[in-house]
């Protein structure tokens, strides 16, 4: 049976505070494109990309001998080897060997070769920093269930490397954002996929949103019958106002109030089609595209929010790439890429670059080993992006892994790559920037303390 808060938690009287406060602006005449926001505003953005992406076809060397390492495991007749001559290439500001980015990803290398996109290498979830000898022959931990999708879903989301705690830590930021959120009670967290982990706090209550302006009981799709809108509308305020004495009814209740006073905040901003956000999703129809373009319009129109910190959670699916992996692969990057791109000339054009901070996430890597059905199979290590104005682009950070079958950093034969940056360290760097307290950390990151290093160098 699901916990549910009592009548007088601090969660309750907030959701009645924010109720209450939506209710009232949603009496306004507002103009989003036009409202005067907060100056010190930031906002992080996480793109989730289900199912394990395969970071070693997103990135692969493309100097001699870093190439032949990959090309001698994914062969030609693997189905899943990219040719040397199809990658563009890119060249780590800080030295090393160059990359090539996979060809679908052409908006990406644009951003990295502009300092505004940085490669963060070989993260993964850890429960200490480990070696290969420590993992199979020390009994050193690892992560719960550690090839499961679920499992590692759940712990990246999460940052609890046992698998079993369902409060992320995106949620646990927002519980340490009222500081900079005072005077406002509208959700600091806004997901466009559902309710998922990362987004749910102790304390704060996120905002699910649909990548479109159809949402709420005003969603007739005909600016004709508004009134039949406004209708449904009150009708569902009388049916939602009505006294309950059981606990479970009163928190239906009152979710149901919170939901239907975001709705009357958010849907006219995400319907501002006349904004610049809008204009720079202009024939951008993936699904990827349709949530960042959603993020892009709620940050537009940030002022109705009164927000000074916002997250953000898209959700990409399809990477689970076991057979056939060439195709989806590269469909899910062009989508992933173009979106990305249009996202950040949005930011641009509102005067936000170095404001809003987009990161990926991934459940983990891809055996660098091919497997059956020209496809490859669970791994751990990965590469995630980190893009923005405020980003140290243009360089890779962290420690690329040895391309190596039963090499120093493979756990096993396959190609699973032993993580050398844990997700305490990625997040706690994107944490920094973002405003939350050094003290803050322990409780973004409950087992921050087993990583020296927390601060990746990644922000500037």
């Amino acid at each position: 049976m699901p916990f549910v808060k009592p009548p007088h938690s601090p969660s309750r009287r907030r959701l009645l505070g924010w109720t209450g406060a939506a209710g009232m602006l949603a009496a306004l005449d507002r103009t989003p494109a036009h409202a005067q926001a907060a100056s010190d505003y930031k906002a992080l953005v996480c793109i989730y990309l289900q199912g394990g992406n395969d970071g070693e076809n997103t990135l692969v060397r493309v100097d001699s001998p870093g190439y032949q390492a990959y090309a001698a495991i994914r062969t030609p007749a693997s189905g899943i080897s990219i040719a040397q001559k199809e990658l563009l290439p890119v060249q780590p500001a800080g030295g090393g060997p160059p990359f090539g980015f996979h060809p679908a990803c052409a908006a990406l290398q644009a951003l990295f070769d502009r300092r505004e996109l940085a490669v963060v290498a070989n993260v993964g979830q850890l429960v200490r920093p480990v070696t290969k000898a420590a993992l199979e022959t020390q009994g050193a931990p690892r992560p719960a269930n550690l090839f499961s999708h679920n499992d590692q879903e759940l712990a990246q989301q999460s940052a609890d490397a046992s698998g079993f705690t369902r409060i992320g830590w995106g949620g646990r930021m927002a519980d340490r954002l009222d500081a900079f959120n005072a005077g406002t009670l509208f959700p600091p967290v806004v997901s466009t996929n559902t309710l998922r982990t990362f987004c749910s706090g102790e304390r704060s209550i996120p905002l699910t949103v649909p990548a479109g302006p159809w949402w709420g009981v005003d969603g007739s799709g005909d600016f004709n019958k508004n009134q039949y809108d406004a209708l449904r509308n009150a009708a569902m305020q009388e049916l939602v106002s009505h006294s309950r004495d059981n606990t479970y009814e009163l928190v239906a209740r009152l979710y149901a109030e919170q939901g239907l006073s975001s709705a009357s905040v958010v849907a006219p901003i995400t319907r501002n089609d006349a904004g610049v956000a809008a204009a720079a999703f202009a024939g951008i129809d993936s699904d990827i595209g349709r949530q960042l373009k959603t993020v892009a319009l709620l940050i537009e129109g940030r002022a109705e929010t009164g927000l000074r910190r916002q997250l953000f959670y898209s959700h990409q699916i399809g990477y689970d790439t076991h057979g056939a992996q060439l195709g989806i692969h590269h469909r899910l990057l062009g989508d992933l890429s173009t979106a990305v791109k249009a996202f950040s000339d949005a930011m641009k054009a509102l005067g936000l670059a170095d404001r809003v901070t987009v990161f990926t996430l991934s459940d983990f890597g891809r055996a660098l080993k091919p497997a059956g059905d020209q496809g490859t199979d669970h791994g751990w290590g990965n590469y995630a992006f980190v893009a923005g104005g405020a980003v140290k682009g243009g360089d890779f950070y962290g420690t690329i892994p040895t391309l190596a079958l039963n090499g120093p950093d493979d756990l096993g034969k396959e190609g699973r790559w032993i993580p050398t940056t844990s997700l305490e360290q990625y997040g706690a760097t994107l944490c920094r920037w973002f405003g939350i307290a050094e003290g803050d950390l322990p409780y973004v990151f409950p087992n921050i303390g087993a990583f020296a290093n927390t601060n990746l160098g990644f922000m500037s």
